[in-house]
């Protein structure tokens, strides 16, 4: 008795990780492809579709968003190009990381510009504008905590 109890526990457990059948996943892919057929794009940011997929073939998948190529500028701060003419000299390198090119919105108009911007966060005006506020802000916090701390320390019990 406890034989049979036994084998109806493990014959489901068996099952699940039984292959499936070939037809029916056949099946479903060519009825995934024929809803898709409306010319309403299929977006994969994560690109979780596989590169042999019906959809990926029928080419379905757009990106998310298109991101045009910048003309590339040759700079050499290094000096490491005998030939001169292939290296743009209306590049403008920055102060303090010299070996990169001065950020545009950089230009030294601000109190405490010298170009350092690696992460190139000053890439668009406003967001440079909001980035100096918000450093205002959080430095104006700073100071207040620098004051309330020993302040709360003293009258602390």
């Amino acid at each position: 008795m406890k034989i049979s109890q036994l084998s109806l526990a493990i014959i489901p457990s068996v099952s699940a990780f039984a292959p499936r059948d070939v037809s029916f996943s056949r099946t479903r892919t060519t009825l995934n492809a024929a809803l898709v057929k409306d010319d309403k794009p299929i977006y994969d940011p994560l690109g979780l579709y596989p590169k042999d997929s019906l959809e990926r073939k029928a080419g379905l998948i757009k990106p998310l968003e298109t991101v045009p190529e910048p003309e590339k500028e040759v700079t050499d701060p290094l000096s490491i190009y005998g030939d001169k003419s292939q290296v743009s000299e209306a590049v403008e390198m920055s102060a303090s990381v010299p070996f990169l090119p001065r950020p545009a919105h950089l230009d030294g108009s601000l109190p405490g510009d010298r170009g350092f911007d690696p992460f190139n966060f000053s890439s668009d005006a406003n967001a440079l504008e909001w980035y100096r506020k918000s450093e205002q802000k959080h430095g104006r916090i700073a100071m207040l905590a620098a004051v309330g701390w020993p302040i709360a320390e003293l009258f602390h019990k």
